[in-house]
């Protein structure tokens, strides 16, 4: 735990030594505040005087401020207020619709993952997915995932820790996806060296779990074995069931129809994103043309700052993954840069808008409580979980 501590301190007192350097630049007194409060709650922390809770509070704030601070500082407000008030705000209906259309997609992927374990009607599995969807922009720790099993699970009465496994099975398709499209960009010739780095990790990462999967499944007696011979009987028994749950969600993978199925949702769900990006990137005058390209290499962009610890929804990471990708196709010139902040956060919202505002109604509809969500982090604990049968919609 210590030990711990002394690492979210150190990287807190890193976070305050970057506004020092910043006040050596602008030299607004902002920065002071946030020197004195960064500096000291890691101090705090690295002499264990500071809660967990609060620890991670400042670390996920300071790292939205810092990525904040790279897209604002220096930017001229009465520029920025232009830019915003000019923008054509019709440009994001037809954005928010290619949202629409991206949820409905990846409902009925989701539909054909869990097929094994049944048929699950469309409803509840699209209410379970953007109640996740707004549990990953408020919650900490992606707890939304879980939330969304444990939801899906409760009102469609089939295997909680079985809706998980697909959950990872769909995070992984996402992942090589994201990299197939920054492959794509690469190939059309957006050259830059970090994008090819981050490619190269993210590879490594997600075909790794694909394999770590396959071979989970072809030797499943590996784990029976480990678990036996490591583990007391009582928690040797719970471990197992939870395996047995789980693995009943990686059953798509084995049928080449319903794989085959997912495979085809899972394009048309990554495809409406990018068009709902060049929608939003309309309504802005950047002073020249927006390749096409923008839009699709936005898609791998947005998608590594949203893994990025920070303040719910990603906020910072994600304006600054908006400025990077501009910035490779247009020179952010005065002018130019606060309408590149400006479409930062408005990008954001009417991508994040629409999902949590069906997310909050979804979970009002589901009538779920506090208890919900603290039962859905926990739902990897239970072997048999108590499942509700709900609605059939």
């Amino acid at each position: 735990m210590k030990r711990a501590n002394l690492g979210r301190g150190l990287v807190i007192l890193i976070i305050a030594g970057f506004f020092v350097y910043r006040y050596l630049d602008f030299a607004s007194p902002i920065y002071l505040v946030l020197i004195v409060i960064f500096g000291g709650l890691g101090l705090l922390s690295v002499i264990n005087y500071l809660s967990t809770r609060w620890q991670n509070i400042g670390l996920n704030l300071g790292i939205s401020l810092l990525f904040l601070d790279l897209v604002f500082a220096g930017i001229k407000w009465a520029e920025f207020g232009r830019a915003l008030a000019e923008a054509n705000y019709w440009m994001l209906v037809p954005s928010t619709i290619f949202v629409l259309i991206h949820l409905y997609f990846r409902t009925l992927r989701a539909q054909w993952l869990l097929k094994p374990m049944g048929e699950v009607p469309f409803w509840p599995t699209f209410r379970a997915l953007v109640i996740g969807i707004t549990g990953n922009t408020v919650l900490p720790a992606r707890a939304g995932e879980f939330l969304r099993a444990y939801v899906l699970g409760r009102s469609a009465g089939i295997s909680i820790p079985g809706v998980f496994a697909t959950v990872v099975v769909e995070r992984i398709f996402d992942g090589l996806t994201v990299l197939l499209v920054l492959l794509g960009v690469i190939i059309w010739g957006v050259r830059n060296e970090r994008l090819q780095n981050f490619g190269i990790i993210g590879a490594v990462f997600y075909v790794g779990a694909m394999v770590a999967l396959i071979v989970f499944m072809t030797k499943r007696h590996w784990a029976n074995t480990l678990i036996n011979r490591f583990l007391p009987k009582k928690l040797a028994q719970l471990a197992l069931g939870i395996l047995d749950g789980f693995i009943s969600g990686l059953a798509v993978l084995k049928n080449p129809r319903q794989l085959g199925m997912v495979l085809f949702w899972n394009i048309w769900t990554w495809v409406a994103i990018p068009i709902s990006f060049w929608f939003a990137l309309l309504a802005f005058n950047f002073g020249t043309p927006i390749p096409w390209t923008a839009s699709v290499l936005m898609l791998p962009a947005m998608a590594l700052a949203l893994s990025i610890p920070s303040t719910p929804g990603g906020v910072g990471p994600v304006q600054v993954s908006i400025k990077l990708t501009l910035a490779t196709f247009i020179a952010l010139t005065p002018g130019v840069d606060e309408t590149v902040a400006a479409a930062s956060i408005i990008i954001h919202i009417s991508q994040l808008g629409p999902e949590v505002i069906l997310g909050v109604i979804s979970f009002m509809i589901e009538g779920l409580s506090t208890g919900d969500i603290q039962a859905g982090r926990e739902m990897v604990d239970t072997t048999h979980p108590q499942t509700t049968p709900g609605s059939s919609d």
